[in-house]
């Protein structure tokens, strides 16, 4: 499967979906600290940054709820594509920029869906 590792089972998903691991960043944490600490139900938001960090899954569907709860104000909104390499071959997760008050909607949003939300 071109970018990744190909289709996680679905009971896989569940059981990785129950695992609880604390994470607790630091506001200096880069970016690649951060996707390291990410799961399919997992993001991260960094204030200063305006960004929330997360891994899409087609288990727990971020992106889609994240544009979902932001309707018409998503326009807003940039989803950038990151990547471990910068060949761009070895692709680690996603950042979307937004406002603030566009993310505490969107945090809550995730959270309702079971998402855990970690922020620095």
């Amino acid at each position: 499967m071109p970018g990744g590792i190909g289709p996680v089972d679905s009971d896989c998903a569940r059981a990785l979906c129950l695992t609880q691991r604390e994470v607790s960043l630091p506001a200096s944490a880069d970016e690649l600290r951060i996707f390291y600490n990410l799961s399919m139900h997992r993001v991260h938001y960094f204030p200063r940054r305006n960004a929330i960090y997360y891994v899409e899954s087609r288990h727990i569907p971020v992106q889609e709820t994240l544009l979902a709860t932001l309707g018409e104000s998503v326009a807003d909104v940039m989803i950038t594509q990151l990547y471990l390499d910068r060949l761009g071959y070895f692709k680690i997760g996603k950042r979307a920029t937004l406002a603030e008050h566009q993310a505490a909607t969107v945090l809550v949003a995730l959270r309702l869906r079971g998402v855990r939300v970690s922020v620095s």
